[in-house]
C-alpha cells in the first residue's frame, strides 16, 4: 500500500479543541432544537493534559436527541471536514455519535433530552437509526477501530491498541465471509474448500500487533486487505483511506523524532529500554 508520498504528515494543531468548540457553538446556534452545548472530558477546564490525540467531548441538551444529533453531525461534515468514520450508540436517554473527521479531529457528540420535557415513556424510548448495508457498516467500523487503535498506541496504551488491532483482522475475515456467501448464494456452509479459505493464512503474514511499530504495521496490512476485498465486493466502495494513512505516517514520524515524548507516552513505573 502506498503512503501517498507525504513527507511530513500533519496532525491537528495543538489547541484545535477550543477552536473547534467555537465552530460547534456557531453551528448549534442555528438549530432551535439545541438548547445548550456543554463541553466535558479532557478539553474542559484549563485544558491541562490536552494534546494532539485528545478528542473533543460535547454534550447537547436538545429536543429529539437522535434526529438532532444526526442532523448536527451532517452539518459538521459539511462545514468543518468530511466525516471519515462514525460510531453510534444509545444509552437511555442519551444518544452518542463518535466522529473521526477527515482532518483527524475526533469528536464525541452526546445528546440528551431537554430537562424541561417529560421523561421518556416506554413507548418513546430512543431507537438507534437503522444501519446501512452490512458491508458499508463493516468498512465504517473498521476505519473507526483502526483510528482508535493507532491513537491508543501513540499514547502508549498498547493493551487497548493491540486489542483493537486484533479486531481489524476479524473485520477482514467477516468481509471475506460475506463475499463467500454472495458467491455461493447462501450463508450456510457445511464444508470449506473455497478460494476464500486462503484469507486466514494470508493474515498470518501480518506483523504481530504488540508494540507501537507492530500495531502501525498491522493496521496498514489489514487496511490493504480490506481494500482488496471491498473492491471485489463493489469497486465504488473503495473510497480513500488517506486520513487513516496520514495518521499512521504522523505517528511513525513523531515516534522517530527526539521530541516524540508527547507522542509515545510510557506507562508509569516503566523505564525506557536502552538500544
Amino acid at each position: 500500500m502506498e503512503r501517498d508520498g507525504h513527507a511530513s504528515p500533519r496532525l491537528p494543531a495543538f489547541g484545535w479543541q477550543s477552536r473547534t468548540l467555537s465552530e460547534l457553538m456557531e453551528l448549534a446556534a442555528h438549530d432551535e432544537r439545541i438548547q445548550e452545548v456543554r463541553v466535558h472530558g479532557s478539553a474542559s477546564g484549563n485544558g491541562v493534559g490536552v494534546d494532539h490525540w485528545s478528542d473533543l467531548d460535547v454534550m447537547l441538551i436538545a429536543e429529539d436527541p437522535i434526529t438532532t444529533t444526526e442532523d448536527f453531525t451532517r452539518r459538521i461534515g459539511n462545514s468543518l471536514a468530511p466525516v471519515f468514520a462514525v460510531n453510534r450508540s444509545s444509552d437511555q436517554p442519551r444518544y452518542c455519535m463518535r466522529l473521526v473527521l477527515s482532518d483527524l479531529r475526533r469528536l464525541d457528540i452526546t445528546a440528551t433530552a431537554a430537562p424541561a420535557r417529560p421523561a421518556l415513556a416506554p413507548e418513546m424510548r430512543l431507537e438507534v437509526p437503522e444501519a446501512g448495508s452490512a458491508v458499508v457498516e463493516l468498512i465504517n467500523s473498521f476505519r473507526f477501530d483502526a483510528v482508535l487503535a493507532a491513537v491508543k498506541a501513540a499514547r502508549g496504551d498498547m493493551l487497548i491498541g493491540a486489542h483493537l488491532t486484533l479486531q481489524l483482522a476479524r473485520h477482514v475475515l467477516v468481509m471475506a465471509m460475506l463475499l463467500r456467501d454472495r458467491e455461493a448464494g447462501t450463508n450456510h456452509h457445511r464444508y470449506g474448500g473455497t478460494r476464500w479459505d486462503a484469507w486466514p493464512e494470508r493474515l498470518t503474514e501480518t506483523p504481530a500487533p504488540y508494540t507501537l511499530t507492530g500495531i502501525l504495521a498491522a493496521i496498514r496490512c489489514h487496511t490493504s486487505a480490506l481494500e482488496e476485498l471491498s473492491f471485489e465486493w463493489d469497486p465504488r466502495l473503495c473510497t480513500t483511506n488517506r486520513p487513516l494513512l496520514h495518521l499512521l505516517d504522523a505517528i511513525e514520524e513523531r515516534s522517530e523524532s527526539p521530541l516524540a515524548a508527547d507522542c509515545v507516552a510510557r506507562p508509569k513505573g516503566t523505564q525506557q529500554r536502552l538500544p
